[in-house]
């Protein structure tokens, strides 16, 4: 849910800072191709592309991860795999909600609202990123080469 005041003008602002120092940490992964920092593309993001040889060429044309963060606290993490045309995502949010608590997993393969189910996340986006995201990310490259034997 985006915040808004009484005329309906979005409210939330991008931590940039948070995001620059979460683009600098992780600048020296090896599973990590390229980071953008506030694309023009996606503005109030860091883009991560995710390095390809990690993935069956044949499955995953491509991988990255999409960081928002803002000032008030809240965060949306997203995770997409393209099969070659079809996306495969999942999304790790921190805002409120009427349907779940504000830390809440959205599940692949859509991310759908649906889809959604109630989390506990660490306190700030940079801790939940190295304790939570990535390491399922490595998880998720297994899964991906389990999927192909």
């Amino acid at each position: 849910m985006v915040e808004t005041d009484s005329s309906g003008t979005h409210t939330r602002d991008p931590n940039r800072a948070v995001l620059r120092e979460l683009a600098s940490l992780l600048a020296s992964e090896d599973w990590i191709d390229e980071i953008s920092v506030f694309p023009a593309t996606h503005p109030e993001s860091i883009v991560i592309s995710l390095e390809a040889t990690h993935y069956p060429p044949d499955r995953v044309a491509e991988a990255y991860v999409e960081i928002q963060s803002y000032t008030n606290g809240d965060f949306h993490v997203s995770y997409v795999e393209d099969h070659h045309g079809v996306e495969w995502c999942c999304r790790w949010d921190r805002h409120r909600s009427e349907e779940y608590t504000r830390d809440h997993f959205h599940a692949p393969p859509s991310a759908t609202h649906d889809a959604g189910t109630n989390r506990e996340y660490p306190a700030d986006l940079l801790t939940t990123v190295g304790n939570v995201v990535v390491s399922w990310i490595y998880d998720r490259i297994g899964d991906v080469w389990d999927e192909i034997d």
